[in-house]
């Protein structure tokens, strides 16, 4: 259900959808193929507060919108990108969520958390690695969409006391985190679609391979095709061997 309670969120996040629960209903079915009941819809939506009277009672969170489609960005690690990507996992017949942070300016893959739900602590124990692990800047943007996860206060509180810049993308504009999508694509390619994973731990496991794999080997031709790894050599970045973990 957790696939199915995003699709209703992505719903509702269109600038001008106010659908209560039967034309989502009718939206699952009709546009998306899902073959949930008009009841459960309603259970779904009520339980998450997402029922039309709901979401007129509940206060508007202030964000920061992106404004440049294209980031220009200097250095590395001065501005990222992250979003959860869901994969199916044959075995139990369930979904997976892969919260991924990535680099802009180089491509490099700083963490990556794996989940049967990721819930907005996560999100912060995520990053909490990142800057245990690398040397960032005192201040740098993270770009995100608009899942709950993200927007959420303890979230939004957690990065500001940071000194991190936080830009939401608008609704419905994937092309304004086109970074992490790009990240996607390839992670769809190279894993999702040539493994079957019999778990989440055997899902965990090729996903720690391949989180090396791109960061240490694989070409990227927004870098000129090298690696990664190369483009940070180059550009005069020490590789800490902890990096690999």
């Amino acid at each position: 259900m957790e696939y199915v309670l995003e699709e209703v969120k992505t719903l509702l996040e269109e600038e001008f959808v106010d659908y209560g629960y039967y034309k989502t209903y009718r939206y699952l079915n009709q546009e998306k193929g899902l073959k949930i009941g008009a009841y459960r819809t309603y259970t779904l939506m009520k339980t998450h507060n997402l029922l039309k009277f709901q979401r007129n009672k509940l206060k508007k969170v202030n964000r920061n919108w992106v404004k440049e489609l294209v980031p220009s960005v200097q250095s590395e690690f001065s501005f990222l990108e992250f979003d959860i990507k869901y994969v199916y996992i044959q075995g139990t017949r369930s979904n997976a969520q892969v919260l991924t942070i990535l680099d802009v300016y180089s491509r490099w893959q700083l963490g990556q958390y794996i989940a049967n739900s990721i819930k907005s602590e996560d999100v912060i124990r995520l990053f909490e690695q990142v800057f245990e692990t690398y040397p960032m800047p005192q201040q740098f943007i993270v770009r995100n969409d608009n899942g709950s996860q993200f927007e959420a206060t303890i979230v939004q509180d957690y990065l500001r006391q940071k000194g991190v810049i936080q830009e939401f993308t608008k609704p419905a504009t994937p092309e304004q985190n086109a970074h992490i999508e790009a990240y996607h694509s390839i992670m769809e390619s190279a894993v999702c679609q040539r493994f079957d994973f019999e778990n989440l731990e055997d899902f965990k496991q090729t996903m720690a391979r391949w989180k090396k794999f791109y960061n240490f080997q694989r070409i990227h031709g927004g870098l000129g095709y090298i690696s990664p790894r190369k483009f940070l050599q180059l550009i005069g970045v020490k590789i800490d061997p902890k990096w690999e973990n």
